[in-house]
């Protein structure tokens, strides 16, 4: 936790206080949500956070890292729709079609 203060202390004058404590409970979420990518996602963002305030990244690079992860977790919603939408035909249309076809039609 107090990498997460560190970091959000770091900003200083440039966000307003409510957004502080939206980034800081945000990330305090992500690293401890179950899923492996926004955990690394959280932890990820807070030691860049705190590189930056620390002056070990340039905003530059900063945003670049952001940008990267942004693509990352973009491409990993696709995929998880894609599979969900799979999941959903594969069973529920199946099921339906099954008892429509093979229930139904032997009545």
């Amino acid at each position: 936790m107090s990498t997460i203060n560190e970091a959000i202390s770091g900003l200083g004058g440039e966000v307003a206080k409510y957004i502080k404590d939206e980034l800081k409970d945000l990330l305090t979420d992500a690293k401890s949500d179950s899923v492996d990518l926004i955990k690394e996602t959280g932890k990820k963002i807070t030691e860049w956070l705190v590189m930056r305030n620390k002056g070990q990244l340039s905003d530059a690079e900063f945003e670049s890292l952001l940008y990267a992860r942004d693509r990352l977790l973009r491409q990993e919603k696709n995929t998880i729709e894609i599979e969900a939408r799979a999941r959903l035909e594969k069973i529920a249309v199946g099921l339906v079609n099954l008892v429509l076809d093979k229930i139904l039609g032997a009545i």
